[in-house]
């Protein structure tokens, strides 16, 4: 992995942006399972609900790439009105409302703090729009560069994403998205959970990867020196 292309400036200084992933990293829980767990329940099919997502799980066990496993993730929506899935995810977020300690509070209080210091704060996910409404509820200025659902001539979706964001291919919308906007990835902070955020994390002047307990842990720039614990994965 090459090291990062410039020296960020002194750390006093705010970030330009802020890129962060979402499921485990801004909150403890996985977006786009707990709604498709929260609409076969609406739906009255919560076991169909559990058992597809228990086939994704051993798709994974299998040795599947995750690319493949969040594409095949968005089948369950096949042949649903995008607007009536933007009503289950009106009331499902309504009621994560009610509920407690579903962010990891250490890395949404760094984001608030920075969009008043004047960052963008823009979130990295494989995840998609009506999952991510509850979490926009709490961080309303949050940019999405997340998967797109395919949506045909009636208004319903094909079950078909543009492409699955996972892996280098977060690395490529980061780094799209800065050269759009005119940011500077030196003088950006990103955070992340998982090994294979890495490379867009690794595109910023600061980054952390998130751990279960919510302790950040410092990501090096290049390979070396970079071999760190977080959550019982050795980085």
């Amino acid at each position: 992995m090459p090291p990062r292309a410039s020296t960020p400036p002194p750390r006093e200084s705010f970030p330009q942006a802020v890129y962060a992933d979402v499921d485990g990293t801004i909150t403890r829980y996985t977006t786009i399972f707990d709604f498709l767990l929260f609409d076969a329940r609406l739906r009255g099919v919560e076991p169909e609900g559990r058992a597809f997502l228990a086939s994704l799980r051993e798709r994974a066990a299998a040795g599947e790439p995750r690319t493949a496993t969040n594409t095949h993730y968005f089948t369950w929506w096949a042949g649903r009105a995008a607007d009536d899935v933007d009503a289950v995810a009106h009331a499902w977020a309504e009621g994560l409302g009610r509920r407690d300690g579903l962010f990891h509070e250490g890395v949404a209080l760094r984001l608030e703090r920075a969009r008043l210091q004047g960052s963008r704060l823009v979130a990295v996910t494989a995840s998609f729009r009506p999952a991510l409404r509850h979490v926009l509820e709490r961080l309303p200025d949050l940019e999405l560069l997340c998967a797109e659902l395919e949506t045909g001539p009636d208004g319903r979706y094909t079950g078909a994403i543009d492409a699955p964001l996972v892996g280098d291919a977060k690395a490529l919308r980061v780094r799209a998205h800065a050269e759009a906007f005119g940011i500077e990835l030196a003088r950006c902070e990103a955070y992340g959970d998982h090994p294979s955020d890495l490379p867009f994390l690794r595109a910023a002047g600061w980054a952390w990867l998130v751990g279960a307990d919510g302790e950040l842990v410092p990501v090096e720039s290049s390979a070396e020196g970079a071999a760190r614990r977080v959550d019982g994965r050795v980085l």
